[in-house]
């Protein structure tokens, strides 16, 4: 159980910076009375916000400052569960969020929103929306359970029974079979590309054996074009030997056809030589009477018979000269055919060569080839590696498919647990057990408040309201006062629910101006005995601007204005 201690608060709306301290614990009836504005509902404005960060009011939180001295807002609260004392403080200009346990402040590295839900889950065990329906029932910004929609309805009921765990296991169930879900694909994926792999591997082990043998006849037939080739060539090579021989005999009979050319030239110069000297001397007689040298006469005689020797040389020299340029043409021609021979021999050497050349590169590729067949043939190490590749894949695939096995047995019973987690499933079952009593409790306080008519709610949180007449009605049908009588018992039947299922149990119960509302002087009556008679345990605090209700409380709480600033004063007194 939650026992709420002390409320205090300063500069918080429409306080001063003086702390304003409520004892939440000193009667069990308490009235907060006041003038409009006064700060009556400050109460429940403070103490939302220092549990949730928010106000009960549709305030802005800047607006819960103290505009006048619009700094230093500072609301605490003190209570206790079970053996542990507690204490949240909360402050905006500066913001402040502690919550402190045993006088010793929690850690808060965390950030606010993981403090806060820190606070709710794990030490209040409930949300702003499930305290609002069972704390505080207001008339100005509360939303009566009736009128809300029935998804929320649920949510409420679900925290005062404290099933929301199914709640959020539900969910966490979701996460877990979206995620098998994901798994599952994945595995299905990778089991049909295992399957491909396999038969692809099988499909590249017979194309290994296939292509053995095709490379093997390939590779015969490349021996015989090669052999071929090189019959040939070698016919080449025997047809150009014989041709190169027959070059050799013709550049052995002219090999010495330069050298005899060379000497037959030099001679022919020598006689040009000559007949050069015997022209110049020839002249010379023709043209002088008197030696230059020795100055003598040359006689006629001296001339003829000088000149006839001259002209019987020349004679000799010219017949010589005929018969060297004869000699020159032979040698010339015989030179002619020696570098023809020559040229030809080289040219057909070097065809005997590259015939050569290509008769070894057929040798060493025929000789590779057989090498390469003999391999094809002997070595299994392909096909043996193959093979293992092919094991593997066959052994992995029997693992994804165990696999496949496992996740869909674990996603099966995921999805069976889905079911019962629906809001159908098992929380409907534990509903449905507590349906009864929730109903007999509404009925029992509408009949404490004189209003006597049989409501029920179903597994789905729908009403059903019937006169004493089983005249069917909707909660919409009633006046304002009657509905009022509905929500209060709710907002009771609700807590005493919470107090029996020990979810949601506290002992502060705030009524924020419900009897100035709707309520007749019956209602009102009939609901103030009920409060007085609820449980010794709760503290109730109704907040109301009607004067006549000032002797029924136990405590009386005023609030004025003084200064601008609001004040809480109080009087003690026996309740009527």
């Amino acid at each position: 159980m939650i026992v709420f201690k002390k409320l205090r608060w300063k500069n918080f709306l429409s306080t001063g910076n003086v702390f304003t301290e409520i004892d939440l614990l000193a009667s069990k009836t308490n009235l907060i009375i006041g003038a409009n504005g006064a700060g009556k509902s400050t109460i429940l404005d403070a103490l939302t916000f220092s549990l949730f960060g928010k106000p009960f009011r549709k305030i802005n939180k800047p607006m819960l400052v103290n505009s006048i001295n619009q700094k230093d807002c500072i609301v605490e609260i003190e209570f206790s569960i079970s053996k542990n004392d507690f204490k949240v403080v909360r402050g905006i200009k500066p913001g402040v969020f502690e919550i402190y346990q045993n006088n010793q402040m929690l850690d808060q590295s965390s950030t606010t929103n993981d403090y806060q839900k820190q606070l709710e889950i794990n030490i209040l065990k409930m949300n702003y929306k499930s305290f609002t329906q069972i704390v505080v029932l207001g008339s100005s910004t509360f939303v009566p359970f009736m009128r809300l929609p029935i998804s929320q309805r649920r949510d409420i009921i679900e925290d005062i029974l404290d099933i929301q765990i199914f709640s959020v296991m539900n969910t966490v169930l979701k996460d877990k079979v979206k995620i098998s879900t994901e798994e599952m694909k994945d595995i299905d994926y990778r089991s049909n590309l295992s399957e491909e792999k396999i038969r692809m591997q099988e499909q590249y082990i017979q194309h290994i054996s296939k292509k053995n043998e095709e490379t093997i006849v390939e590779k015969q037939n490349s021996i015989s074009t090669l052999l071929t080739e090189e019959e040939k060539t070698v016919g080449t090579v025997n047809s150009l030997n014989i041709e190169s021989k027959r070059f050799c005999e013709d550049v052995e009979n002219n090999t010495f056809s330069q050298q005899k050319l060379k000497k037959l030239n030099t001679l022919r110069g020598k006689l040009q030589n000559k007949f050069t000297t015997y022209k110049k001397q020839h002249e010379f007689f023709a043209k002088n009477d008197t030696c230059p040298t020795c100055s003598q006469s040359i006689t006629e005689e001296l001339k003829e018979e000088k000149t006839g020797d001259i002209n019987s040389h020349v004679k000799e020299l010219v017949l010589a000269v005929e018969e060297l340029r004869c000699n020159i043409e032979d040698e010339e021609d015989k030179e002619i055919k020696f570098v023809k021979a020559s040229k030809e021999l080289n040219r057909v050497n070097s065809q005997i060569a590259i015939a050569n050349s290509t008769i070894t590169r057929i040798q060493i590729q025929v000789k590779d080839l057989i090498n390469q067949i003999e391999s094809l043939r002997n070595d299994k190490s392909n096909c043996s590696e193959a093979d293992g590749k092919l094991k593997y894949l066959q052994e992995e695939h029997l693992k994804l498919k165990k696999q496949i096995s496992e996740i869909k047995e674990e996603r099966d019973t995921l999805l069976a647990a889905s079911q019962l987690l629906k809001d159908n499933g098992i929380k409907t079952r534990i509903i449905k057990r507590y349906l009864p009593v929730m109903n007999k409790l509404i009925n029992q306080y509408l009949q404490n408040m004189d209003f006597y008519v049989n409501f029920a709610l179903d597994e789905n949180f729908e009403e059903t309201i019937k006169s004493r007449f089983r005249d069917t009605f909707s909660y919409e049908s009633f006046s304002e006062g009657e509905k009022a009588r509905i929500d209060i018992a709710l907002l009771l039947t609700w807590r005493s629910i919470a107090k029996l299922k020990n979810s949601v149990d506290t002992n502060i119960l705030i009524l924020d101006e419900i009897f100035d509302g709707s309520l007749d002087q019956n209602g009102t009556g009939e609901l103030g005995w009920i409060l007085r008679n609820f449980d010794d345990s709760t503290n109730v605090f109704v907040i109301s601007h009607k004067e006549n209700l000032d002797g029924k409380f136990d405590r009386t709480l005023v609030c004025e204005k003084i200064k601008n600033y609001s004040v809480v004063r109080e009087t003690l007194q026996e309740a009527a």
